[in-house]
Protein backbone atom coordinates (compact mmCIF):
# COMPACT_ATOMS: atom_id res chain seq x y z
CA UNK A 1 0.00 0.00 0.00
CA UNK A 2 1.26 3.37 -1.16
CA UNK A 3 2.10 5.79 2.26
CA UNK A 4 1.75 9.52 1.81
CA UNK A 5 2.93 12.07 3.78
CA UNK A 6 0.82 15.52 4.52
CA UNK A 7 2.24 18.45 6.13
CA UNK A 8 -0.49 20.70 7.72
CA UNK A 9 -2.52 17.52 8.26
CA UNK A 10 -5.02 18.80 10.94
CA UNK A 11 -5.92 22.25 9.43
CA UNK A 12 -9.36 22.73 7.59
CA UNK A 13 -7.77 21.11 4.12
CA UNK A 14 -5.28 18.61 5.41
CA UNK A 15 -7.78 17.01 7.73
CA UNK A 16 -10.03 16.52 4.99
CA UNK A 17 -7.55 15.61 2.54
CA UNK A 18 -6.17 12.65 5.07
CA UNK A 19 -9.52 11.32 5.23
CA UNK A 20 -9.93 11.44 1.21
CA UNK A 21 -6.70 9.32 0.67
CA UNK A 22 -7.88 6.66 3.69
CA UNK A 23 -10.93 6.37 1.15
CA UNK A 24 -8.97 6.11 -2.09
CA UNK A 25 -6.83 3.49 -0.56
CA UNK A 26 -3.38 4.76 1.02
CA UNK A 27 -1.70 4.98 4.22
CA UNK A 28 -1.53 7.97 5.72
CA UNK A 29 1.64 9.46 8.06
CA UNK A 30 -0.02 13.38 9.17
CA UNK A 31 2.61 15.91 9.72
CA UNK A 32 0.92 18.11 12.85
CA UNK A 33 2.98 21.62 14.33
CA UNK A 34 3.33 20.63 18.06
CA UNK A 35 1.50 23.42 19.44
CA UNK A 36 -1.34 22.20 17.39
CA UNK A 37 -4.09 21.00 19.40
CA UNK A 38 -7.42 20.91 17.07
CA UNK A 39 -8.50 17.02 17.09
CA UNK A 40 -9.82 17.12 14.08
CA UNK A 41 -7.48 14.15 13.05
CA UNK A 42 -9.23 12.09 16.33
CA UNK A 43 -10.01 8.61 15.90
CA UNK A 44 -8.13 8.27 12.37
CA UNK A 45 -6.28 4.97 11.58
CA UNK A 46 -3.21 7.16 10.32
CA UNK A 47 0.36 7.84 12.29
CA UNK A 48 0.44 11.25 13.70
CA UNK A 49 4.03 12.93 13.84
CA UNK A 50 4.70 16.28 15.54
CA UNK A 51 7.25 18.47 14.02
CA UNK A 52 7.98 21.21 11.71
CA UNK A 53 8.47 21.96 7.72
CA UNK A 54 11.56 24.70 9.05
CA UNK A 55 13.42 21.70 10.28
CA UNK A 56 14.97 19.61 7.13
CA UNK A 57 16.34 16.82 9.05
CA UNK A 58 13.21 16.37 11.12
CA UNK A 59 11.53 15.69 7.00
CA UNK A 60 14.26 13.36 5.68
CA UNK A 61 13.39 10.94 8.93
CA UNK A 62 9.98 11.10 8.81
CA UNK A 63 9.58 11.01 5.05
CA UNK A 64 11.26 8.11 4.94
CA UNK A 65 9.21 5.13 3.33
CA UNK A 66 6.46 7.23 1.68
CA UNK A 67 6.43 7.37 -1.76
CA UNK A 68 3.99 10.66 -2.03
CA UNK A 69 4.20 14.03 -0.23
CA UNK A 70 1.24 16.60 -0.26
CA UNK A 71 2.05 20.20 1.15
CA UNK A 72 -0.48 22.00 3.07
CA UNK A 73 1.70 23.73 5.88
CA UNK A 74 1.75 27.04 5.59
CA UNK A 75 0.64 30.27 8.15
CA UNK A 76 -1.80 32.84 6.93
CA UNK A 77 -2.17 36.20 8.19
CA UNK A 78 -3.02 39.46 6.10
CA UNK A 79 -1.99 41.75 9.47
CA UNK A 80 0.28 42.94 9.55
CA UNK A 81 1.21 42.71 5.61
CA UNK A 82 4.52 42.10 6.49
CA UNK A 83 6.13 39.16 8.42
CA UNK A 84 9.11 37.68 8.35
CA UNK A 85 8.34 34.45 9.84
CA UNK A 86 5.24 33.66 7.46
CA UNK A 87 8.04 34.45 4.37
CA UNK A 88 10.00 31.74 6.12
CA UNK A 89 7.81 29.24 6.90
CA UNK A 90 5.98 29.73 3.16
CA UNK A 91 9.41 29.72 1.46
CA UNK A 92 12.16 27.85 3.59
CA UNK A 93 9.44 25.36 4.54
CA UNK A 94 8.48 24.69 0.42
CA UNK A 95 12.37 24.14 0.03
CA UNK A 96 12.61 21.82 3.09
CA UNK A 97 10.05 19.30 1.50
CA UNK A 98 11.33 20.05 -1.85
CA UNK A 99 14.54 18.96 -1.35
CA UNK A 100 13.53 16.01 1.55
CA UNK A 101 11.36 14.63 -1.37
CA UNK A 102 14.01 15.22 -4.06
CA UNK A 103 16.88 13.43 -1.73
CA UNK A 104 14.47 10.13 -0.85
CA UNK A 105 13.30 10.05 -4.64
CA UNK A 106 9.77 10.43 -3.53
CA UNK A 107 7.48 9.45 -6.42
CA UNK A 108 5.22 12.99 -6.55
CA UNK A 109 5.51 16.03 -4.56
CA UNK A 110 1.69 17.74 -4.26
CA UNK A 111 1.95 21.38 -3.41
CA UNK A 112 -0.83 23.63 -2.06
CA UNK A 113 -0.46 27.51 -3.32
CA UNK A 114 -3.10 29.59 -3.55
CA UNK A 115 -5.47 31.41 -6.71
CA UNK A 116 -3.70 34.50 -6.00
CA UNK A 117 -0.83 33.47 -8.04
CA UNK A 118 -2.26 34.28 -11.15
CA UNK A 119 -4.54 37.18 -11.72
CA UNK A 120 -8.13 37.51 -11.42
CA UNK A 121 -10.49 38.21 -14.14
CA UNK A 122 -14.49 38.68 -13.85
CA UNK A 123 -17.51 36.37 -14.19
CA UNK A 124 -17.37 36.67 -18.08
CA UNK A 125 -13.81 36.05 -18.44
CA UNK A 126 -12.26 34.61 -15.37
CA UNK A 127 -8.68 34.05 -14.35
CA UNK A 128 -6.67 31.31 -15.50
CA UNK A 129 -3.40 29.26 -15.10
CA UNK A 130 -2.32 31.25 -17.68
CA UNK A 131 -2.81 35.03 -16.04
CA UNK A 132 0.16 36.81 -14.89
CA UNK A 133 0.90 36.79 -11.28
CA UNK A 134 -0.70 40.75 -10.56
CA UNK A 135 -0.79 40.03 -6.29
CA UNK A 136 2.14 41.97 -5.43
CA UNK A 137 0.08 44.94 -5.58
CA UNK A 138 -0.88 44.10 -2.32
CA UNK A 139 2.56 44.26 -0.52
CA UNK A 140 1.01 41.26 1.76
CA UNK A 141 3.53 38.38 2.49
CA UNK A 142 1.42 35.74 2.34
CA UNK A 143 0.39 36.59 -0.98
CA UNK A 144 4.12 37.33 -2.68
CA UNK A 145 5.58 34.21 -0.62
CA UNK A 146 3.35 31.46 -1.95
CA UNK A 147 4.16 32.57 -4.97
CA UNK A 148 7.85 32.38 -4.34
CA UNK A 149 7.31 29.09 -3.21
CA UNK A 150 5.88 28.31 -6.29
CA UNK A 151 8.19 29.30 -8.54
CA UNK A 152 10.86 28.04 -6.59
CA UNK A 153 9.44 24.42 -7.50
CA UNK A 154 8.49 25.32 -11.18
CA UNK A 155 12.10 25.86 -11.77
CA UNK A 156 13.42 22.62 -10.08
CA UNK A 157 10.98 20.92 -12.29
CA UNK A 158 12.21 22.87 -15.51
CA UNK A 159 15.96 22.17 -14.12
CA UNK A 160 16.23 18.50 -13.09
CA UNK A 161 12.22 17.52 -13.71
CA UNK A 162 11.22 17.12 -10.27
CA UNK A 163 8.04 15.75 -9.81
CA UNK A 164 5.63 18.31 -8.63
CA UNK A 165 2.02 19.11 -9.01
CA UNK A 166 0.88 22.83 -7.95
CA UNK A 167 -2.70 23.28 -6.65
CA UNK A 168 -4.28 26.84 -6.32
CA UNK A 169 -7.03 27.04 -3.96
CA UNK A 170 -9.82 29.62 -4.52
CA UNK A 171 -11.82 30.56 -1.22
CA UNK A 172 -12.47 27.09 0.95
CA UNK A 173 -15.37 26.28 2.87
CA UNK A 174 -15.79 23.08 4.85
CA UNK A 175 -15.71 21.65 7.63
CA UNK A 176 -12.58 20.78 10.53
CA UNK A 177 -12.15 24.70 10.55
CA UNK A 178 -10.48 24.54 13.47
CA UNK A 179 -8.82 27.97 13.36
CA UNK A 180 -11.45 29.47 12.58
CA UNK A 181 -10.45 31.10 9.04
CA UNK A 182 -13.04 31.30 6.15
CA UNK A 183 -15.76 29.95 8.45
CA UNK A 184 -15.51 33.42 10.94
CA UNK A 185 -18.16 34.89 8.25
CA UNK A 186 -20.36 31.82 8.86
CA UNK A 187 -19.97 32.77 12.74
CA UNK A 188 -20.43 36.41 12.37
CA UNK A 189 -23.64 35.64 10.35
CA UNK A 190 -25.09 32.76 12.97
CA UNK A 191 -24.54 35.40 15.67
CA UNK A 192 -25.75 38.29 13.99
CA UNK A 193 -22.61 40.53 14.19
CA UNK A 194 -22.20 40.75 10.21
CA UNK A 195 -24.21 43.90 9.01
CA UNK A 196 -22.95 44.98 5.54
CA UNK A 197 -21.78 43.74 2.48
CA UNK A 198 -19.19 45.55 0.10
CA UNK A 199 -19.50 45.05 -4.19
CA UNK A 200 -16.89 42.95 -5.62
CA UNK A 201 -16.62 39.02 -5.23
CA UNK A 202 -14.78 35.82 -5.11
CA UNK A 203 -14.52 32.11 -6.04
CA UNK A 204 -15.92 29.91 -3.33
CA UNK A 205 -15.12 26.38 -3.12
CA UNK A 206 -15.72 23.53 -0.39
CA UNK A 207 -12.80 22.54 0.72
CA UNK A 208 -13.81 18.54 0.47
CA UNK A 209 -13.44 19.54 -3.66
CA UNK A 210 -10.14 20.84 -2.92
CA UNK A 211 -9.08 17.78 -1.31
CA UNK A 212 -10.58 15.41 -3.56
CA UNK A 213 -8.36 17.08 -6.24
CA UNK A 214 -5.06 16.69 -4.22
CA UNK A 215 -5.41 12.92 -3.64
CA UNK A 216 -6.32 12.69 -7.62
CA UNK A 217 -3.16 14.42 -8.60
CA UNK A 218 -1.09 11.59 -7.10
CA UNK A 219 -1.91 9.75 -9.91
CA UNK A 220 -3.22 12.31 -12.64
CA UNK A 221 -2.74 16.10 -13.99
CA UNK A 222 0.75 16.40 -15.67
CA UNK A 223 3.62 17.12 -13.79
CA UNK A 224 5.46 20.69 -13.51
CA UNK A 225 1.58 22.09 -13.87
CA UNK A 226 -0.37 24.32 -11.51
CA UNK A 227 -4.24 23.74 -10.81
CA UNK A 228 -6.70 26.76 -10.23
CA UNK A 229 -8.96 24.48 -7.49
CA UNK A 230 -12.33 26.77 -7.56
CA UNK A 231 -16.09 26.22 -8.17
CA UNK A 232 -18.79 28.93 -8.00
CA UNK A 233 -17.92 32.45 -8.84
CA UNK A 234 -20.37 34.82 -6.61
CA UNK A 235 -20.62 38.08 -5.76
CA UNK A 236 -20.88 38.72 -2.01
CA UNK A 237 -24.44 39.56 -1.68
CA UNK A 238 -24.98 36.38 -3.36
CA UNK A 239 -22.84 34.30 -1.48
CA UNK A 240 -24.28 35.72 2.21
CA UNK A 241 -27.76 34.97 0.45
CA UNK A 242 -27.02 31.82 0.18
CA UNK A 243 -25.78 31.67 4.08
CA UNK A 244 -28.47 32.96 5.46
CA UNK A 245 -30.58 30.89 3.36
CA UNK A 246 -28.42 27.69 4.70
CA UNK A 247 -29.22 29.06 8.35
CA UNK A 248 -32.82 29.92 7.18
CA UNK A 249 -32.29 33.43 8.41
CA UNK A 250 -33.77 36.49 7.00
CA UNK A 251 -31.21 38.45 4.45
CA UNK A 252 -30.84 41.53 6.03
CA UNK A 253 -27.22 42.68 5.36
CA UNK A 254 -26.66 45.89 3.82
CA UNK A 255 -24.86 47.17 1.19
CA UNK A 256 -21.80 49.58 1.13
CA UNK A 257 -19.81 51.27 -1.37
CA UNK A 258 -16.57 50.35 -1.43
CA UNK A 259 -14.90 53.83 -0.42
CA UNK A 260 -16.60 53.29 2.82
CA UNK A 261 -14.99 49.38 3.09
CA UNK A 262 -11.57 50.95 2.39
CA UNK A 263 -11.87 54.21 4.46
CA UNK A 264 -12.96 51.54 7.46
CA UNK A 265 -9.99 48.87 6.59
CA UNK A 266 -7.25 52.16 6.47
CA UNK A 267 -8.94 53.64 10.22
CA UNK A 268 -8.72 50.19 11.43
CA UNK A 269 -5.23 49.69 10.23
CA UNK A 270 -3.66 53.02 12.19
CA UNK A 271 -5.85 51.86 15.31
CA UNK A 272 -4.59 48.07 15.51
CA UNK A 273 -0.83 49.83 15.51
CA UNK A 274 -1.74 52.02 17.98
CA UNK A 275 -3.29 49.19 20.32
CA UNK A 276 -1.27 46.19 18.80
CA UNK A 277 -4.48 44.14 18.65
CA UNK A 278 -5.30 42.50 15.44
CA UNK A 279 -8.46 44.33 13.29
CA UNK A 280 -11.63 42.52 12.52
CA UNK A 281 -11.03 45.09 8.58
CA UNK A 282 -7.16 45.69 7.92
CA UNK A 283 -6.36 48.30 4.80
CA UNK A 284 -4.93 45.13 2.79
CA UNK A 285 -8.26 42.97 3.59
CA UNK A 286 -10.59 45.67 2.54
CA UNK A 287 -7.93 46.23 -0.79
CA UNK A 288 -8.80 42.33 -1.74
CA UNK A 289 -12.16 42.52 -1.23
CA UNK A 290 -12.73 45.18 -3.15
CA UNK A 291 -11.57 43.30 -6.58
CA UNK A 292 -13.45 40.59 -8.17
CA UNK A 293 -11.67 37.66 -7.72
CA UNK A 294 -13.28 35.58 -10.19
CA UNK A 295 -11.55 32.58 -11.88
CA UNK A 296 -12.22 29.59 -13.67
CA UNK A 297 -11.01 25.47 -12.89
CA UNK A 298 -11.92 24.23 -16.06
CA UNK A 299 -8.12 22.82 -16.20
CA UNK A 300 -8.81 21.02 -12.27
CA UNK A 301 -11.95 19.48 -13.84
CA UNK A 302 -10.44 17.72 -16.71
CA UNK A 303 -7.17 16.46 -15.80
CA UNK A 304 -7.86 16.04 -11.94
CA UNK A 305 -11.72 15.35 -11.87
CA UNK A 306 -12.33 18.00 -9.84
CA UNK A 307 -15.86 17.98 -8.42
CA UNK A 308 -17.58 20.92 -7.94
CA UNK A 309 -19.95 20.48 -4.89
CA UNK A 310 -22.53 23.46 -4.79
CA UNK A 311 -21.02 26.11 -1.94
CA UNK A 312 -24.49 25.36 -0.19
CA UNK A 313 -23.10 22.19 1.08
CA UNK A 314 -19.76 23.41 2.12
CA UNK A 315 -21.49 25.57 3.83
CA UNK A 316 -23.76 23.09 5.72
CA UNK A 317 -20.75 21.29 6.38
CA UNK A 318 -19.37 24.27 8.51
CA UNK A 319 -21.86 25.07 10.56
CA UNK A 320 -22.57 21.14 11.07
CA UNK A 321 -18.72 20.93 12.22
CA UNK A 322 -19.08 24.17 14.19
CA UNK A 323 -22.29 23.01 16.00
CA UNK A 324 -20.60 19.65 17.32
CA UNK A 325 -17.59 21.58 18.23
CA UNK A 326 -18.98 23.81 20.28
CA UNK A 327 -17.99 26.98 18.18
CA UNK A 328 -21.92 27.81 17.80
Amino acid sequence: MKRVFVTGADGMLGSSICRELLQQGFEVKALCFPASKTGTLNGLPIEIVLGDVSDKDFLLREMKGCQFVIHVAALMTLWPRRNDKMKFVNIQGTKNVMEAAQELKLERMIHIGTAASFANGSKENPGNENNPFVGGKFKMDYIDSKFQAQQILLENHKKTGFPVIILNPTFMIGPFDSGPSSGQMLIAIFKNTLKWYNQGGKNFVCSTDVAKAAVNAISKGTLGQCYITGNENLEYKEFFVKAFKQMNKPFKMKGVPNAVLLSAGFLSSILARITGKKPKLSYGIALLAKEDNYFSSAKAMKELDMPQTPIEIGIEQCLEWFKANKYL
